[in-house]
């Protein structure tokens, strides 16, 4: 069983802000995300995905150079769903990869699954291969999706 200084319960901004600076102080910690992919709700449902389908729209239609080139230019003439979401991948691909880079470069260790409380310091940890994780801590995050 390991032990973590800090053990924090959802990658959202909360928590990613939380391992983040507890990583630059040298503290061991883990977060645990029941996703399979880091980033909560901000990167895969929330602020980036729809700033990132507005700004492909007003990319691809041409709108903000329209004043420089004149009101016909068109960066393509007809935009698709697929152009949206191909857009979209990559843009969560490239928010999920920082992330990722954040966490290593302050030695933030990750484990995806379910968490759930045994004590007020030891938790266990469901992965999604069916695999039990225990880990204690003295403080733990939990940021309240519901």
């Amino acid at each position: 069983m390991s032990h973590y200084d800090l053990v924090i319960i959802g990658s959202g901004p909360a928590g990613r802000t939380a391992a983040i600076q507890a990583g630059k102080l040298k503290r061991k910690v883990l977060v645990v995300d029941r996703k399979d992919r880091l980033g909560g709700v901000s990167i895969h449902t929330g602020t980036i995905p729809s700033k990132t389908l507005r700004e492909t729209v007003l990319n691809l239609s041409g709108w903000r150079e329209r004043s420089f080139y004149g009101r016909s230019y068109r960066v393509k003439d007809e935009i698709g769903a697929s152009d949206l979401r191909d857009r979209l991948e990559k843009t969560l691909d490239y928010e999920v990869d920082v992330l990722e880079h954040q966490f290593n470069r302050n030695h933030v260790e990750t484990l995806h699954g379910v968490a759930r409380f045994l004590s007020k310091t030891e938790i266990e940890v469901t992965t999604d291969t069916g695999e039990i994780v225990q880990v204690t801590s003295k403080k733990f995050l939990i940021r309240n999706w519901y």
